[in-house]
């Protein structure tokens, strides 16, 4: 006599293997566009990261390069001790600096700025207490960029002068290139900067 009741199996084994399988394809699958996903939205935000600090960096040198060389209620065009214009270039190699240094007074205080590449950084030296010169506009600054994430590969300022009626103005274009330390992405930049005639 058979039983009404049927028997009841389980899962063989192989079919427990090719589900097991199955689903482990489905899973890496998945991984890998998420992986894919994860790793386009960080390389984009890298990107935008350096695209933006590589823009604020050109932004500031170039405001700041606006007020070079204004003196408050004096008769003259403000100079820093041993330059003959109002941004002074280090000793150009193939008519390109890498160093810029100015001044400005507001006719109570007198400001020094410089901007230089040293060790792939874009370095800043900011003074009110001090006197800059020509001779020391290339030093004691600090990084104007995060160097722990970014570095400098080139910091360029060429020098067109312009002249009219006896007055004497500097046409500057600063390049600026950013990369990230291991060099996925890179930004390169460029300015021009008209200095202003205070004569």
């Amino acid at each position: 006599m058979v039983s009404a009741h049927k028997i009841s199996r389980g899962y063989s084994l192989i079919e427990l293997v090719v589900a097991t399988a199955m689903s482990l394809l489905v899973l890496a699958a998945v991984t890998s566009i998420f992986m894919s996903g994860f790793s386009s939205a960080s390389q984009r935000s890298l990107q935008l990261m350096l695209a933006q600090d590589t823009n604020d960096a050109l932004r500031m040198i170039k405001d700041d390069i606006l007020r070079a060389g204004f003196a408050s209620g004096a008769s003259s065009t403000f100079l820093i001790s041993g330059a003959t214009n109002t941004v002074y270039l280090d000793a150009p190699m193939a008519g390109k600096s890498h160093c810029i240094g100015y001044g400005y007074s507001d006719g109570s205080n007198e400001y020094y700025r410089s901007y230089y590449l040293e060790d792939e950084k874009l370095n800043i030296y900011m003074t009110e207490s001090s006197v800059m010169t020509a001779a020391d506009a290339c030093k004691k600054g600090h990084s104007a960029l995060d160097y722990q994430r970014l570095k400098v590969t080139k910091f360029e300022v060429e020098e067109k002068l312009l002249g009219s009626g006896g007055a004497t103005s500097q046409l500057l274009t600063i390049s600026l290139d950013v990369s990230t330390l291991d060099n996925t992405v890179i930004a390169s930049k460029n300015v021009i900067v008209k200095t202003r005639n205070w004569n």
